[in-house]
């Protein structure tokens, strides 16, 4: 990412232009200040599509220039991106594996092996699509994530000098338009169906680097800029200024994204000449020239701050004082690393690129080894990633993406007796209602992730760039009615549990509710509101009792916003910890503040079904907080899933089963 060298920076003149140079630093210091949470940067990631089209301008120039004079040639250009892009690369990289296995809990650095895989392979993008999904972990944990845009352009980088090398030059101009407009369009396409994919993906991003590509390849070198351009400019400069400080709006890559990369390219095509001289401008600029070195460091040292910072609901961010010293700790450290090895190593004479090459190689593995090796050194005797890993019940197959379908690995008997119903908050039960200790009778599992047990209700994501969209919502009311018909025709089920997580259905800063009235009708979008949630519960719970069954309700254990499973590793492995409370337990308060709407509304549903209720309140917790394991067993795997050892030790504890037949009904 942010990849120059001194002819990238001329604008094919020799000289260093000023203008280029200060928008990098103006993209790199959005991208920090967004990453650094400091709050008037909405839209700080903007930066990423600034520093895109300002790379698509500045390699094709080059290639451009080399084609033409004669000189080009294809190993030669790969040998110098190398010796400019990895040195920098490969010491961020050294630093932040020598430094993971102090600050990394054992999914993290798990996550972060495969991370530097794919950073040194130039494939990290591929990586990190990977890694997304809803039990994965969150993306302010991985060092490395930044690295996904630096693996989009190392892409670009080796593609396009092969097409432009092979493509006769009256087709370079129209090529290029077709790429950037293909490119819109599957961005347009695919953002509908894989957001993550969209986002991380060269094919969707190309039209980015393309709109600099292309703005090279029409870069007047000398004369008069046109008319229409001159008139371009303030616009654009006044785009390009606001956009990163308001919310993005729809998905992205989308209309924001796009806007700014029109105005970077026209700033740039301009060259103004008050942007060669502005003493502003040249304050700027000096961020640019560390701009790259700036844009590597920063962000590890964010991720590892994360790490540490174990916070509850309305604390979930370090304090300011911590980000603020983390930036300009990153300032400090890209500052050295631009001085002692990007410009040092960056101006070395090209010898003999096939031992650069062979250095390239070679340093990869050194990384990779002395990353296991660390890893290794400090490695845990008891395995927390296994502890910690996703809970799904009796299989990953039962979360189910499509209808419901009473398959053999969901179920632990032909003719099971008890149902359990709901989203993930039903899947974790599991572990314990189906132990063999429980004598459950055999039981069913009819889950999907997020989407609750309620007839004809489902939540619709406010987030564009969310999975959970008003097309997934009606898959999820399709899935609970499939629920209901399977129930409806087994006779063997005497009981049905019903479990969710609820408060995506009652945040109306986050969700909307997508609502069926009655069968056949059409479907409205309502606010997310505690009413049309427990008509929907309600109307399960009728269903449920026509069809000659019993149902109950179990709450969602005590959660805060703390990720416990994460704060339990840590505190037994003397990792950091901060903002949490002692033995990483649940504060009550907070608790039952953060969590009053769902709490409210399982009070109103028993009032108004006659329905039982069952909570994990009076076992787990007391007057000054509630406890997070049970005879040294961690009961949660993040914020509230239960473990999988945990689900059994609590039902144990509750005897969970003899619970739910006594309060069925």
């Amino acid at each position: 990412m942010l990849s120059s060298s001194l002819h990238d920076t001329t604008g094919h003149d020799h000289k260093i232009r000023a203008d280029i140079q200060a928008l990098r630093g103006f993209a790199v210091l959005v991208v920090l200040f967004y990453h650094a949470n400091i709050g008037f940067t909405h839209g700080g990631f903007l930066g990423v599509d600034v520093f895109f089209v300002i790379s698509g301008f500045l390699i094709t120039g080059l290639i451009r220039d080399a084609i033409e004079g004669g000189t080009f040639n294809l190993w030669t250009f790969y040998v110098r991106r190398a010796k400019r892009l990895l040195p920098a690369a490969y010491a961020t990289f050294l630093g932040a594996a020598l430094l993971a296995p102090f600050f990394l809990a054992s999914s993290e650095m798990r996550d972060f092996q495969r991370q530097l895989v794919g950073a040194l392979t130039f494939t990290a993008n591929f990586s990190l699509l990977r890694q997304s999904g809803y039990f994965e972990g969150a993306s302010v944990l991985k060092p490395l994530l930044h690295i996904w845009s630096l693996a989009i352009e190392e892409q670009y980088y080796f593609l396009l000098p092969i097409t432009l090398y092979l493509l006769p030059r009256r087709f370079w101009k129209m090529a290029t338009m077709a790429v950037i407009i293909a490119s819109l369009a599957f961005c347009w396409l695919l953002a509908q169906k894989n957001a993550a994919a969209a986002f991380y993906l060269l094919p969707t991003r190309a039209w980015e680097l393309g709109i600099g590509s292309y703005g090279a390849l029409i870069f007047l070198r000398n004369g008069c800029p046109p008319k229409w351009l001159k008139s371009a400019f303030w616009p654009a400069l006044a785009v390009l200024l606001a956009l990163p400080f308001v919310p993005e709006y729809g998905r992205h890559p989308g209309l924001n994204a796009l806007a700014i990369c029109v105005a970077t390219l026209v700033i740039i095509l301009r060259r103004h000449p008050g942007l060669q001289t502005s003493r502003l401008v040249g304050a700027m600029g000096k961020f640019g020239d560390i701009s790259y070195s700036l844009y590597l460091v920063h962000w590890p040292l964010f991720a590892f701050l994360n790490n540490a910072w174990l916070g509850e609901a309305g604390n979930e961010h370090p304090p300011l004082a911590w980000r603020a010293g983390v930036l300009l700790l990153s300032i400090a450290l890209a500052v050295i690393l631009n001085r002692t090895i990007e410009k040092p190593l960056r101006f070395m004479p090209l010898t003999n690129p096939v031992k650069i090459f062979a250095a390239s190689l070679a340093a990869s593995l050194a990384v990779l080894l002395l990353s296991r090796g660390a890893a290794l050194a400090t490695a845990p005797t008891t395995n927390y990633a296994e502890l910690r890993r996703s809970n799904h019940g009796l299989s990953e197959k039962c979360a189910f993406t499509a209808n419901f379908e009473p398959i053999a690995e969901c179920r632990t008997s032909d003719e099971p007796e008890i149902m359990v119903w709901g989203d993930s908050y039903a899947m974790h039960l599991l572990g314990g209602i189906a132990s063999p200790a429980m004598n459950a009778g055999g039981v069913v599992q009819a889950t999907r992730n997020t989407c609750g047990p309620m007839l004809g209700v489902a939540p619709v994501s406010e987030d564009p760039n969310s999975a959970y969209d008003i097309n997934w919502a009606r898959s999820c009311v399709a899935f609970n009615d499939s629920v209901l018909a399977y129930l409806q025709k087994n006779s063997s089920i005497k009981i049905v549990v019903l479990s969710s997580l609820l408060s995506q259905y009652l945040d109306a800063t986050q969700h909307q509710l997508l609502v069926r009235k009655d069968a056949g009708q059409p479907y409205l979008l309502e606010d997310a509101q505690q009413r049309a949630a427990i008509e929907g519960l309600k109307a399960t719970i009728d269903a449920v009792r026509s069809a000659g069954k019993k149902i109950v309700i179990i709450a969602p254990p005590p959660q805060s916003g703390l990720d416990i499973g994460r704060c339990t590793e840590r505190l037994e492995r003397g990792l950091p910890i901060l903002g949490a409370m002692n033995g990483c337990q649940i504060n009550r308060a907070s608790y039952e503040q953060s969590r009053k709407p769902v709490l409210d509304m399982l009070d109103a549903v028993s009032a108004a079904a006659n329905v039982g209720i069952i909570r994990f309140d009076p076992f787990l917790c007391h007057s000054g907080g509630c406890d997070t394991s049970i005879d040294g067993i961690a009961i949660y795997r993040d914020t509230g899933h239960l473990s999988i050892q945990g689900s059994a030790a609590i039902a144990g504890k509750m005897q969970l089963v003899e619970l739910i037949r006594s309060q069925a009904r």
